[in-house]
């Protein structure tokens, strides 16, 4: 399947709650993407301050990797944080025994909207080298295991 796939968690869900939107392309994305309200949800979860932050999350189902955005902050002072859902060969305890492919998340922290969108472009365009080329100038911020 060449096809991708999208969904967005509002401020407040539960970690393992999204709502499904479907199969999109970049430019419907990226429409999404600039009419969601950032500003208001991350208030919310000021607010709340429980669940998830605002998430919009893409899915390649060819791939079977993820790319998603969700944002921190005040309405002052914000950010983004970028994740990346990948296959990773991960060792076992002390880097012994056979090593296992896990889903594997990549974060990294930006304020800088215009170069989420270009990471989203090569996402869709599945320039996977050149994407993560591009992630790896973010800062990162964590990676781990990745939750299913």
């Amino acid at each position: 399947m060449d096809k991708f796939t999208w969904n967005i968690q509002l401020a407040g869900y539960d970690f393992k709650k999204y709502d499904e939107k479907g199969e999109t392309t970049y430019d419907n994305f990226i429409r999404e993407f600039d009419k969601f309200p950032w500003i208001e949800e991350m208030e919310k979860w000021n607010t709340i301050k429980d669940g998830c932050s605002a998430t919009l999350s893409v899915k390649d189902l060819k791939t079977d990797c993820d790319f998603w955005v969700s944002i921190a902050g005040d309405k002052n002072n914000y950010g983004y944080l970028v994740g990346h859902v990948h296959p990773k060969e991960v060792k076992g305890f002390f880097g012994l025994g056979k090593a296992k492919t896990k889903r594997w998340c990549d974060i990294y922290q930006t304020q800088n909207v215009n170069d989420i969108k270009k990471c989203f472009k090569l996402f869709f365009d599945r320039k996977q080298e050149d994407f993560v080329t591009s992630l790896s100038k973010f800062e990162k911020y964590d990676d781990m295991e990745a939750q299913n």
